[in-house]
């Protein structure tokens, strides 16, 4: 009786494992939809190039802020993609190789210019060896390139005295960043 008793055990015990078996492979390959389509991801390293990148500033006299356009220090600079399939979102810094403290300051201005598009700031959270964000989610599609204009000028406020900002000078170059993405939806403002 014994030894039926553990044969009997062992089949209720193999049904059991055949039985659950086709259970989950039933569940498991069954099809939820089948309308799937196939999808294509390309990535890889964005490739970005900036000309003429360099900015020195020095014995800047301070203008009034309407004026930038035709007193400031003037950059045109363009960023190119060199990728054949590859779209980027882009950041533009500023690295700053060296400022005085003087310039360190609120009234010390710049503005970036493209597409239509403007954004402004000033330099009062420079320091040196730092990168400076001008812009971000700027979006440059494969081949394509963008020319920007930046300006930098010690804004003229009445009744402040910016005398001390006169001997002030600045060294920088203009730095890139970007990642690679589809769509001009995800690199959003």
């Amino acid at each position: 009786m014994k030894k039926s008793g553990r044969y009997l055990a062992v089949i209720i015990l193999f049904l059991f494992v055949i039985t659950l078996s086709v259970s989950f492979s039933y569940f498991s390959a069954n099809i939820i939809n089948k309308d799937i389509k196939e999808t294509k991801i390309s990535t890889g390293k964005v490739g970005l190039e900036v000309d003429d990148v360099s900015i020195v500033a020095s014995n800047i006299a301070p203008i009034y802020d309407e004026g930038y356009e035709s007193l400031a220090i003037h950059k045109k600079f363009t960023i190119k993609s060199n990728n054949s399939n590859l779209n980027a979102c882009t950041k533009v810094y500023l690295y700053i190789n060296s400022i005085t403290d003087s310039l360190k300051s609120e009234y010390f201005k710049y503005k970036l210019v493209y597409d239509d598009y403007e954004k402004d700031g000033n330099f009062l959270e420079a320091y040196n060896d730092s990168n400076l964000l001008l812009d971000e989610n700027i979006f440059i599609e494969s081949k394509e390139s963008k020319t920007f204009d930046l300006y930098i000028w010690i804004s003229y406020e009445n009744g402040i005295d910016q005398t001390n900002m006169l001997g002030g000078s600045m060294k920088s170059n203009v730095y890139i960043e970007g990642i690679d993405i589809r769509e001009e939806s995800s690199c959003r403002r």
